[in-house]
Parts: structure tokens; C-alpha cells; sequence
């Protein structure tokens, strides 16, 4: 019965325009407004769980046999910025991930600060997939330290449902470039510059206020 009742909810929140559908079982639904008035502007902010896929190193892990010190992993980050009247938002983040060294580091860090845009097409349903587009700096290395550094720039796509009007879940999927500036590792292996290629994945859970 409760499998029913949270399927019935969810194809609801799906389909219908501008409503979140809410029940208790035996209970009648009880339809609320959902989808918060576009004339207005939000802070909207929030938390994601990050899967940081490596799909291309680069330089980073050359040709030399050496193990390569940047592998896939996983994180947590904090976003917040201000969704404007109608389709944007404007925003930053701050991530950090445990990414896998091949043993080269104790504990493996990526940081990255970023300045994040999207653009949402607005359906007026509790549902809006959305475009993005960040440009900022990471920092990678043993235990919080920095032992490399450099721009990075990323693209993406993802989508937001609206679970009550001031709380909304999502996914995203970015992919990223990063610019690995040279630097030696601690067997002493030199690693070149170059760009590494990033596959993010993102689970959200954010809420929005209105301004």
C-alpha cells in the first residue's frame, strides 16, 4: 500500500502542472502550490553528494610507467546563489573529494572553488531540467596540502524536482576540464602540465528563500 501511495505521489509531482501532491494513506491528497511565483527572486542554497569521475588525466599520468596519482573518487559540496525572476541563477561552490592516488597519497584531496551559472527552461511544473556552465580554481594533494593547482572550467546538464515550495532535489552531470600545472610527487616522479577531463556527477538537496 505504501508503495502505491509514494509511486501515486511521485508520477504526480512529475505530471502536474505547478503542484506538489501530498497524502497520508487512507488518507484524500491534498494539492499545494508548488512551483514558487517567477516574478520573484530566491537564495537558493544547499549540498550535493559528488561522484568525481576521471575519464582522461592527461599529463598528470604520463607515459613513464609511473602510477597514476589522480583517480576517480568522491565528495561532498556546498552551493548557494540567487535564482533570478524567470530562467537564471547565479551562484558559487566549494567542493572537496577523496580521490584515489594509486597509494602515492595518504589521504588524497581535490578541492575546487567554482562561480557557477544555469539556465532553467521554465515549465511552470514541479519539474525543471536546467544547462550550466562554472569557471574557477582547484587544489590537489596529500591531506588538505597543495601540491598542484590551476584553473578549471565545466559544462552540464541536470535536473530539479520540487518536493515542497522551499525545497526542491536534483542531479547533475558536468564534465570538467582541468589545467594540472607540472610538479613532483613524493617518489620524486616528475609530473608534466596538461589538462585532465573530469566526469561529475551530482545528487542536490537545496532549499530557496525568498528575497
Amino acid at each position: 500500500m505504501r508503495s502505491r501511495v509514494f509511486l501515486w505521489i511521485l508520477l504526480s509531482i512529475l505530471a502536474e502542472p505547478g503542484l506538489v501532491w501530498a497524502a497520508d494513506p487512507g488518507t484524500s491528497p491534498v494539492a499545494i502550490t508548488a512551483v514558487p511565483p517567477l516574478e520573484l527572486r530566491y537564495i537558493q542554497y544547499g549540498v550535493a553528494l559528488t561522484a568525481e569521475v576521471v575519464t582522461a588525466p592527461g599529463p598528470i599520468c604520463g607515459s613513464n610507467g609511473a602510477p597514476c596519482i589522480l583517480g576517480s573518487g568522491g565528495g561532498i559540496a556546498g552551493r548557494g546563489g540567487i535564482r533570478f525572476p524567470g530562467a537564471w541563477y547565479f551562484g558559487g561552490s566549494y567542493e572537496f573529494s577523496k580521490q584515489d592516488p594509486s597509494q602515492l597519497y595518504r589521504l588524497a584531496i581535490l578541492q575546487q572553488l567554482r562561480a557557477e551559472g544555469r539556465y532553467y527552461f521554465v515549465t511552470s511544473r514541479a519539474t525543471e531540467p536546467y544547462l550550466s556552465a562554472t569557471a574557477g580554481a582547484f587544489a590537489y594533494g596529500n591531506a588538505w596540502a597543495v601540491d598542484l593547482w590551476g584553473p578549471m572550467a565545466s559544462l552540464g546538464a541536470g535536473v530539479e524536482f520540487q518536493i515542497t515550495r522551499t525545497r526542491v532535489i536534483g542531479i547533475g552531470m558536468t564534465y570538467r576540464l582541468l589545467y594540472t600545472t607540472p610538479f613532483t610527487d613524493s617518489a620524486n616522479t616528475h609530473r608534466d602540465a596538461g589538462i585532465a577531463q573530469i566526469l561529475g556527477i551530482d545528487i542536490v538537496l537545496e532549499a530557496r528563500d525568498p528575497l
